[in-house]
């Protein structure tokens, strides 16, 4: 830069100098030493300006010309003063002067940029060509590594030993030393001038890590990672002299046993065999994930998930408060219905059981082992049970339906709207059912893979036929169309808007499959004819059915995460673990533990997602997001109608506009993906209450405002 300066400074003076030599020869013969005389100084325009200016105004110009010097042997005449004429041809010279120097300055100052700006150029050039190559290198690397943790991964839940978990452990510290030198320089890169966007957003991601530095450090935290899922994986449960698992055995308990003392014997004893197990660990592990997260520039480990999953939203947390302030007086409207049902069925036919009166709900009594969904005791809150609704679950069996053809007609609904078909390898190795060696213990938490080598896609889940687990494979397929979708995107891209489009994917899906129109399609609903107000009626069971499932979650999508985060923050100490985790359950889901806990115990374990260490906000995220991209599709697909009537399979232009998002993959704000495909910038809960507007109308009728549970404390046994 220092360099181009004096270049333009002497060529603007050279060129300069040869103006004013041209026009005082032309014009002035008498000036032009007096303009040579000027050009000896630094700033020669302005000199030669003031010395002019002080000519034109005080005195005429002395004859000093070589050419003239015949005149000085002649008779010197008395010259008169300047007349105001001669005054104003002198200052009219000036000023074409000053124009035609201003010109040449002009002129040079436009070049001189114009070479700052090639110099410039081709150094935005060269660095983007250094990113670009940098960024094509490491995509790469990445590939490779994702793909040696995803079969590490695979290999080790669907065979839970030793030696697959050592193995896993291994690549896990092996990619993150990789990891480390990455992170490092994709930071440097960061901080070059003039980067595309697309570059930055990707050295963004790539620079993105919460790993402690310290190798020791580093190397206890996969420990107590793999440890943790090997509790969970592992846990099991004795009943009635038989082993129990978590799935199908406890669950299948869980969903059809009414009897609250089998149902509190299973509670505490999944708890006892996961959980509690788990709370010293769970106290290191906390430890070494935020000071690795702190390493890395995060306030904690909360800070760093946050930023990961739903980067450039600084307001997060208050969006999901304000979100979940929105909801909540449908979901008190919902809770206080269903705990008047509850009363009432186990003061008949349990009198011994003491239910509690100040308006919350045992945990164990809603069929679920977290409580989480509630559908499982549609039979005692049937809103008209007098309307009788078929048996999903009996009716797949009577029309034939096994695993296998289950998951044949998810991948049909997804091909009849354009989208991709399951590949081969996804039939031959994924694990579709438990396996039947008795010496093999697998992880049967539903998920799907991506093995990132464009062909390997695979789902993991102990099945059966119901339609849990039917409307579940219709969500895991979910998973696998947007792999299939993004695939083509550099590795870095490779991965949800954020985490809940990941999950609300297939939910959206099993929405419009989950429709009476669909139902009736698959032949496992028919199509009475009924009047109007069993119609409707039919439908008010219907959408409580839904609800049991979608809005009952809500809370505990939320509380799980914020519990975290407090945690991670610094606000909940290990010694108030378990306590704060039953106050937020009592403050957000209403319910209760069916016996006294104790710090002693670490409940929040016995959930998949903290033993894993996996984000549960994308949950809460994507029940809000599915019913916005349902809302969306079912308009592409021109339904009319109430919303929760839409189905819109076989409609392509419906998975059109979901094929255009899905391939976008994490290469773009999630806020823009959410814009193309439904127009919003924002999560919003107006599509949610629209689809449930009908029976929240009918909870309000019949609740009367006798609801909520303000006066209910937690069920705790002080040490």
């Amino acid at each position: 830069m220092k360099l181009i300066k004096q270049q333009r400074r002497s060529k603007d003076g050279e060129d300069l100098l040869l103006l004013l030599r041209s026009y005082t020869r032309r014009f002035e013969p008498n000036g032009y030493y007096f303009v040579m005389a000027c050009f000896k100084n630094r700033k020669p325009l302005y000199y030669f300006k003031r010395n002019l200016l002080m000519r034109a105004t005080y005195c005429p110009i002395q004859c000093t010309s070589r050419e003239n010097n015949n005149r000085l042997n002649k008779p010197e005449k008395r010259k008169s003063r300047w007349t105001f004429q001669d005054a104003m041809k002198a200052l009219w010279r000036l000023s074409v002067l000053c124009v035609l120097c201003t010109c040449v300055i002009a002129r040079h100052r436009h070049d001189s940029q114009q070479r700052l700006r090639q110099v410039l150029q081709q150094r935005r050039q060269r660095i983007d060509t250094e990113v670009s190559e940098w960024l094509t290198t490491k995509n790469e690397e990445l590939r490779r590594w994702l793909e040696k943790i995803s079969f590490a991964s695979w290999n080790y839940e669907t065979d839970l030993s030793e030696e697959n978990a050592e193995k896993l452990n291994k690549v896990n510290i092996d990619f993150s030393q990789w990891k480390s030198t990455c992170v490092r320089e994709a930071s440097e890169k960061l901080k070059f001038p003039g980067l595309s966007e697309d570059a930055r957003h990707q050295l963004r991601i790539l620079s993105y890590d919460i790993d402690p530095s310290n190798p020791e450090q580093l190397r206890k935290v996969n420990d107590i990672q793999t440890k943790l899922e090997q509790i969970y994986g592992r846990g099991t449960v004795e009943y009635n002299g038989t082993t129990l698992q978590l799935e199908p055995g406890i669950t299948n308990l869980f969903e059809s046993s009414r009897d609250p003392k089998v149902l509190s014997e299973l509670w505490v004893k999944w708890r006892d065999a996961t959980g509690k197990k788990m709370a010293n660990l769970y106290t290191e592990f906390v430890e070494l994930q935020n000071t690795g997260a702190l390493e890395h520039g995060f306030e904690d480990l909360g800070d760093a998930w946050r930023q990961r999953e739903f980067f450039d939203t600084p307001e997060l947390v208050q969006i999901v408060e304000d979100l979940w302030q929105e909801l909540r007086p449908m979901y008190v409207q919902l809770h206080s219905y269903v705990r008047r049902k509850l009363e009432t069925y186990y003061a008949k036919n349990h009198p011994d059981f003491d239910f509690p009166k100040d308006g919350s709900i045992p945990a164990h009594l809603l069929g679920n082992m977290w409580a989480q969904e509630w559908n499982n005791i549609f039979d005692i809150v049937q809103p008209y049970p007098e309307v009788k609704e078929p048996d999903m679950n009996r009716a797949l069996k009577e029309k034939g339906y096994n695993v296998g053809n289950m998951f044949r007609r998810a991948e049909e609904f997804y091909t009849s709207l354009g989208l991709y078909k399951m590949v081969p390898d996804f039939w031959r190795h994924s694990m579709l059912v438990r396996p039947t060696e008795k010496d093999r213990e697998v992880q049967c938490h539903a998920s799907a893979f991506d093995f990132y080598n464009n062909d390997t896609f695979r789902i993991k889940m102990c099945t059966e036929v119901n339609m849990n687990y039917f409307q579940t494979i219709h969500h895991e397929m979910g998973h696998i169309e947007y792999f299939m979708a993004y695939r083509h995107r550099p590795t870095v891209y490779r991965e949800g808007a954020n985490g809940g489009f990941h999950e609300a994917i297939g939910d959206t899906i099993a929405l419009s499959v989950r429709s009476r129109k669909h139902l009736q399609t698959l032949g496992l609903l028919e199509d009475a004819n009924v009047s109007d107000e069993e119609k409707k009626k039919s439908d008010i069971n219907y959408l409580m059915n839904q609800a049991l499932l979608k809005l009952a979650f809500l809370p505990f999508g939320y509380l799980v995460d914020k519990w975290r985060w407090r945690v991670f923050s610094g606000e909940i100490t290990p010694d108030k673990y378990n306590e704060e985790w039953w106050k937020m359950r009592l403050e957000y889901q209403g319910v209760t533990s069916p016996v006294p806990r104790t710090n002693a115990d670490f409940d929040p374990g016995a959930k998949f997602h903290v033993a894993a260490n996996s984000q549960y906000i994308i949950y809460f995220a994507s029940f809000l997001l599915q019913f916005q991209f349902y809302e969306s599709m079912c308009q592409a697909s021109g339904h009319t109608g109430p919303l929760y009537t839409c189905d819109f399979y076989r409609s392509k232009e419906a998975g059109e506009k979901l094929l255009n998002m899905l391939k976008l993959g994490g290469s773009k704000h999630w806020k823009e993906a959410l814009k193309q495909m439904t127009g919003d910038t924002y999560i919003r809960t107006e599509p949610f209450k629209k689809y449930f507007q009908p029976l929240i109308d009918f909870l309000m009728n019949e609740n009367k405002g006798d609801v909520g549970w303000a006066k209910a404390g937690i069920n705790w046994e002080r040490a």
